[in-house]
């Protein structure tokens, strides 16, 4: 049985005097400071300062040895707090593309943090807020890279994918429908590119099946150097 490397784009469709502009107000793809907290009555181990009046604190650490997760998490807007997730939910900080912080228009955000959601693959959970107020969350995957602009038409866009891929059959000769999927970033946020990810699965996949990824739609495996050869491609332009 083969897993196929895990690989995200989103896709961004808004532009202002360049991307490093662009990128200054709307994207914030490091994480600048940590500290401990070891005072904390709650179990707050950690607090993350993202762009904007940003804060998270976190807590309930577990250390697996190559990645660590948080299932307590505060997100505060200029010192208040403005949401509380104490579930089960496992946050990761590993990867110095998130949190990502975009900025919207009339001053609202778009938050995104990375899942750990073991044995499937991460993906990341994005809070909608308006007014210092989280009116909204949703799933997305996790990204590949950067945003680039993946098809030349300057503007910026992000890619991913939902889970891993496997073989099977005889010498391995089958395998799953697995899109990739484009979202750019307009003034109100991230939002899919349809046309762009159907061009770019039917150039893999010879259709187009859908935006999510169905094991019961068998492929023959030869698809997957495609897939292969379309993240190497976005990895490339970082």
């Amino acid at each position: 049985m083969k897993l196929i490397t895990s690989t995200l784009i989103f896709l961004i469709a808004f532009q202002i005097d360049g991307y490093s502009k662009y990128e200054e107000i709307f994207i914030n793809d490091s994480i600048p400071t940590q500290k401990n907290i070891n005072s904390d009555k709650q179990s707050f181990t950690k607090v993350f300062y993202l762009k904007n009046g940003f804060k998270i604190k976190a807590g309930h650490e577990e250390n697996y040895g190559k990645f660590k997760t948080f299932t307590l998490f505060q997100l505060f807007k200029n010192n208040k707090i403005i949401f509380i997730d104490s579930s089960s939910t496992e946050y990761e900080f590993g990867d110095t593309l998130y949190p990502i912080v975009i900025k919207t228009e009339r001053n609202n955000y778009e938050l995104l943090f990375e899942i750990n959601d073991r044995p499937n693959k991460n993906y990341l959970k994005r809070l909608i807020i308006k007014d210092d107020v989280v009116v909204s969350e949703d799933k997305l995957p996790t990204f590949i890279s950067k945003p680039f602009d993946v098809n030349g038409d300057r503007l910026i866009e992000y890619a991913g994918f939902w889970n891993y891929s496997e073989t099977w059959g005889e010498n391995n000769g089958l395998t799953d429908y697995n899109p990739i999927l484009y979202y750019r970033l307009t003034s109100s946020g991230l939002k899919l590119d349809s046309a762009l990810t159907k061009q770019r699965n039917i150039s893999i996949y010879s259709d187009f099946k859908g935006y999510r990824f169905n094991e019961k739609i068998v492929m023959p495996a030869s698809v997957i150097n495609k897939f292969n050869n379309e993240i190497t491609r976005i990895e490339k332009k970082q």
